[in-house]
């Protein structure tokens, strides 16, 4: 059964130190995917990449915010000369972000090609 996460305001206070909690009671995991890191890797990417879109997919994207998850994002740009190298600089946008992050970068015109083949990353991002 997935962790519902719940506002801050339901946060455990172990000494001083502040913890987010589950739905269940139970802590979640410093490298838990949350709604305010998620937030902060798409403030983070629209100022580095002007992004055309960026496409939150899997789990993440239709609420599955577990602890067992982490948040797939396909990031679309206008031009990108070179695929690989976009997605090192923009994991060292994110770097800081503790929460895995599967990062993938593509160009518009890739995008609209591949978007029509079932069995891409493209046609389960647009779905």
């Amino acid at each position: 059964m997935p962790t519902t996460l719940v506002p801050p305001s339901v946060w455990s206070v172990t000494g001083s130190l502040v913890r987010p909690m589950s739905s269940d009671g139970a802590p979640l995991k410093p490298w838990a995917v949350t709604p305010e890191k998620i937030a902060e890797a798409v403030r983070r990417l629209v100022a580095a990449a002007a992004p055309t879109r960026l496409i939150a997919f899997g789990s993440t994207a239709t609420g599955d915010l577990s602890v067992a998850n982490d948040l797939d994002l396909l990031v679309v740009e206008a031009q990108v000369p070179d695929r690989y190298q976009e997605m090192l600089r923009l994991r060292r946008v994110l770097r800081g972000l503790l929460m895995p992050i599967d990062l993938i970068v593509t160009s518009e015109a890739l995008y609209d090609s591949r978007a029509q083949v079932p069995g891409t990353v493209e046609f389960a991002a647009r779905t």
